[in-house]
């Protein structure tokens, strides 16, 4: 699902990548919020509306933003009435109970007014980039809008102080910059694809598998911190911001050379992106970025990251030898751990994720 559809591009944007690029900004956010003023703001949270919303998007997906947002300026009872339906569709959907309790309280019984903002901030920011380098190339289509999110950002930095931190400091906005070339890298790149994915918008598959793997877990009798888990899933492939997606065969090709790969990108992290943020910041994302797949929690991430290739591999198999081999051979790893959220992510993801690819083949 591509992003400003109906303007001219000479950048592409896609929905999971919109994603993706909101929860790292947001999270950045916070942490301006949380270390300068002192605030104490629901990371988990805040993760979670992030990709809740996103739903309705994807139901939405007719009604490019421009329009939503005038809808919302004339009749905002009218934009929440069909954003209900939407998520209302959703909820309708069968899925264990945690889960649906929590989309609802999440979505519909929350009193977080400050996390709410924090959203709606990293959003409009993230909008704002997205058009900044198609406005340059095409400035007469973009300009109403520009001048609209310019405006609104500034009057958000009124209110968002973290915002208003982030629009005067030049280095923030390149760290942000440097973590939205996820948007532009892609997965399997070695392989000819039919529908290619970026390494941002696997993460945000990551991130919200590893939810379900720890709500299910939890449910079960399990103790998972479930942030936690999602912080290591938005920041795990961070790393190929600055290395490229260096793919797993290459790393084993020689003995040692994946313990070298984990100090070159030590080395090249700390030369070429942590030079734009706080060293408290940098010392608070290095687990996140160079060991996110230690430990139980990391191993549960993990699973979340083989289930979201073998969706990948699926999606190109009917095209493809490679490909099929890849699904069969990361299936059998899924397959090798018996438990109620492999269970639940087989029966019923991949159930009707099945269902719809063979169904859109005729």
């Amino acid at each position: 699902m591509v992003r400003w559809n109906n303007f001219p591009r000479i950048v592409d944007v896609k929905q999971m990548d919109n994603v993706g690029a909101t929860i790292h900004t947001a999270l950045f956010l916070v942490y301006l919020e949380n270390t300068t003023w002192e605030h104490t703001l629901d990371e988990l949270y805040i993760i979670k509306k992030i990709i809740f919303l996103s739903f309705s998007e994807f139901i939405l997906s007719d009604i490019n933003s421009g329009t939503k947002n005038t809808i919302k300026k004339l009749d905002s009872e009218m934009f929440d009435a069909v954003y209900g339906k939407a998520y209302t569709y959703f909820l309708d959907q069968e899925m264990p109970e945690c889960l649906r309790n929590d989309f609802e309280k999440v979505l519909f019984e929350n009193n977080k007014a400050r996390e709410d903002q924090i959203i709606y901030a990293a959003k409009k920011y993230v909008w704002y980039r997205e058009a900044l380098p198609n406005s340059s190339v095409f400035p007469e289509m973009y300009e109403i809008y520009m001048q609209e999110m310019q405006s609104e950002l500034s009057e958000l930095s009124s209110k968002v102080r973290g915002l208003k931190c982030l629009m005067w400091n030049r280095h923030y906005q390149k760290y942000l910059a440097h973590i939205m070339r996820l948007s532009v890298s892609m997965r399997w790149n070695q392989y000819t694809r039919k529908n290619p994915i970026s390494v941002m918008s696997h993460s945000v598959v990551v991130v919200y598998i590893s939810y379900i793997i720890a709500m299910i877990d939890n449910s079960y009798g399990g103790d998972n911190d479930i942030l936690q888990m999602l912080l290591r899933g938005i920041y795990h492939d961070v790393p190929e911001v600055i290395t490229g997606d260096i793919i797993a065969p290459t790393k084993q090709a020689v003995p040692g050379f994946d313990t070298l790969l984990e100090k070159v990108e030590a080395h090249m992290l700390d030369e070429y992106f942590f030079g734009y943020i706080t060293d408290e910041y940098r010392d608070y994302l290095i687990p996140y970025l160079l060991t996110p797949f230690q430990g139980d929690l990391g191993k549960k991430v993990k699973h979340a990251d083989i289930f979201s290739a073998y969706l990948e591999a699926k999606i190109e198999s009917h095209n493809s030898y490679e490909f099929s081999l890849k699904e069969q051979n990361l299936r059998k790893q899924i397959q090798k751990k018996q438990n109620p959220w492999i269970e639940y992510l087989l029966r019923a993801i991949l159930f009707e994720f099945e269902k719809k690819s063979d169904d859109s083949l005729y």
